[in-house]
Parts: structure tokens; C-alpha cells; sequence
């Protein structure tokens, strides 16, 4: 594939004289369709190769004075373009989280082909691009007889796959435990499955540690530690917000702990925002739905499957929307 930023430029057509007095006329540049791919520069050399698959839709391109928008699955558009050598540039601001642009670069289309537009993750050596490491408790590992039993990530893959056109969602969801056992494996976890991304889930089984009877309780250190090893490992964190209890449906659902919720998402927020990581309030995502909780859980504190859904959807706005 060709390297945008080093293709030669083509020569301007130029418009017959005519005779008698007139002079040259102005020369015109030639035009053509050019189609344009986004694609996720791995190896950062600008240049697309066959095992760099990603692309990263919903970007603005701008190429002198045409511009456009990449799409869903294949990165691309298309655009009546000057054969000439132009300025390339990129919104960032349009760019999913994380991502970088590459802007203000003096390029000539080709003239056959695809005009390929790299964009880069600054990901360490360790991290593989497209993979996305789904971190919690029971809530993120998903509950037998409950949709597909995963959880909310067989949704999210398959919503990603669709979207950048490849991705990998690894479930280590681990049943009943808490902040502190979260951050206890983590470190294993990321060394085994070298996320591009990791999605944080944790804190609900805080509650019932006697410890966290009286503020500050551990969930928030737990979790700030957490985010500070996936960046050390050369990734990138996506921290939830804590959903909240479905009262009514038995003892373990009660209004002191949805207020006990309420307070450590503020301090989840506190941290993501001191952290420069994305936050992702799951909370909010269920407050904002339609639909009653008791349509929203199964239990007392697991997600039914259209809970499941929602919970889906919120991780891949925050996953792909710029920020």
C-alpha cells in the first residue's frame, strides 16, 4: 500500500490557447473521485498493511477543500478531489478516545486506488490493538440463563467487530469479588490478555466489607490503582460508575445502600477526572432507560438481559465516541 505522505504529485491539465488576441487560459487542476480509508496505524510507519485490519469511523477528513466523514465497518468515503498536492488533515475532536490524529501533512492523492489515512494509538509495546480486557465481578462475567450468559461482552464484540470492522472482548468478569481482589489480579490479567482497552467494573461487593460501614471506603484507591496498571502496561482505561440496587426485590436491595452507591460514584468520577481517564456512568445509562428496574435486573443487583443490553450500549458510546 502506498504511504499518503509520500506520493508524488501529478501534473496539472492545462486548457488549449485560443487564437487571435486571447491569451493562455487559467490552467485547471484534474478532478477525480477519490475514495478515502481511515485505518489504525499500528506500526506507525503510514503505511497500511494487509494484518492492519482497524479502521475508525466517524472521523473528518479534510484534504484541501474537500472533506468528509469515514463510515461504520470500513473506515472510508469518498470525495471530488484536485490532483494535486494539498494539506491532510484531521479533526481530533472527531476521534474516538485515545486515538491521535495526523494533521497538517503536504500529500497527493494516487491516482488509482485507495488514499489510505492513518490515525495512531500510542499503545506500549505490550498492548494489542483491538483487543478490549472486560474487568470485574459477577455483574461483567454475566449470569447463566441470563441472555447469552456473557454478560454484556458477546453484545459489545460483536457491536465493535461491526464498527471498526475487528475486535476481541476478553470476559474477566470473577464472581463475588471486590475492589481490592480486583486489584489484587489485575496485574496477571493484563499480562495475559495485552488489552488495547481495559473496561473497569468494580465496587459492589465493597458494601458488604465492614469496612466500608464509614467514609472514605477502599473502592476508590482500589480502582485508582487499577487505572494507574493499565496505563503502566501500556493501555488504556474505561472506568464505570457502580450500578445501583434493585430495591424491593429482596433483603440485600435497600435504599441505604443505593445511597451508599450514590457517594462512591461521585468519588469514582473525582478519580477519572483527576486520572484523565474516560468514565462510563453505567448508573446513569440505567437511570435514563425507559424501562422499569425490575425490567432492567434479574435479581437484586444483576442486570437482566435487556439490562445487559443497555449496559452494552453505554460501554461502545463511550468506546467509540469522541470525547
Amino acid at each position: 500500500m502506498r504511504n499518503f505522505a509520500t506520493l508524488s504529485a501529478v501534473c496539472l491539465a492545462t486548457v488549449a490557447c485560443g487564437g487571435g488576441s486571447k491569451g493562455p487560459s487559467t490552467p485547471t487542476p484534474v478532478t477525480r473521485s477519490t475514495r478515502f480509508a481511515v485505518f489504525l496505524d499500528e506500526n506507525h510507519d503510514g503505511l497500511l498493511e494487509p494484518t492492519e485490519l482497524i479502521r475508525v469511523p466517524g472521523v473528518d477528513v479534510s484534504f484541501g477543500s474537500a472533506s468528509g466523514k469515514s463510515a461504520p465497518t470500513t473506515g472510508e468515503f469518498s470525495a471530488e478531489v484536485a490532483q494535486t498536492t494539498q494539506t491532510l488533515s484531521i479533526n481530533p475532536a472527531s476521534l474516538p478516545p485515545y486515538y491521535q490524529a495526523t494533521t497538517g501533512i503536504s500529500a497527493s492523492p494516487p491516482t488509482t486506488g485507495t488514499f489510505n489515512v492513518p490515525v495512531t494509538l500510542p499503545l506500549g509495546a505490550t498492548a494489542s490493538p483491538g483487543v478490549f480486557l472486560a474487568f470485574g465481578d459477577s455483574i461483567t462475567d454475566g449470569q447463566v440463563g441470563t441472555g447469552d450468559g456473557q454478560g454484556y461482552t458477546g453484545m459489545l464484540e460483536r457491536m465493535l467487530s461491526t464498527h471498526f470492522g475487528k475486535a476481541r472482548v476478553i470476559n474477566d468478569g470473577l464472581d463475588s469479588s471486590n475492589s481490592e481482589r480486583g486489584d489484587a489480579r489485575i496485574q496477571d490479567s493484563l499480562a495475559g490478555g495485552r488489552p488495547a482497552f481495559t473496561l473497569i467494573l468494580y465496587g459492589t461487593n465493597d458494601w458488604s466489607d465492614s469496612r466500608c460501614g464509614q467514609q472514605p471506603c477502599f473502592t476508590v484507591s482500589s480502582l485508582r490503582s487499577m487505572v494507574r496498571k493499565v496505563k503502566a502496561a501500556g493501555g488504556f482505561p474505561f472506568v464505570g460508575t457502580l450500578l445501583m440496587t434493585n430495591v424491593g426485590n429482596d433483603f440485600r436491595a435497600s435504599p441505604q445502600r443505593n445511597a451508599w452507591v450514590i457517594e462512591q460514584n461521585e468519588g469514582i468520577r473525582q478519580m477519572a477526572l483527576e486520572e484523565q481517564v474516560v468514565l462510563v456512568d453505567l448508573h446513569r445509562a440505567f437511570e435514563l432507560s425507559p424501562l422499569q428496574y425490575s425490567e432492567l435486573f434479574a435479581d437484586y443487583i444483576h442486570p437482566s438481559a435487556e439490562g445487559y443490553k443497555v449496559l452494552a450500549q453505554a460501554w461502545f458510546d463511550a468506546i467509540t465516541k469522541p470525547r
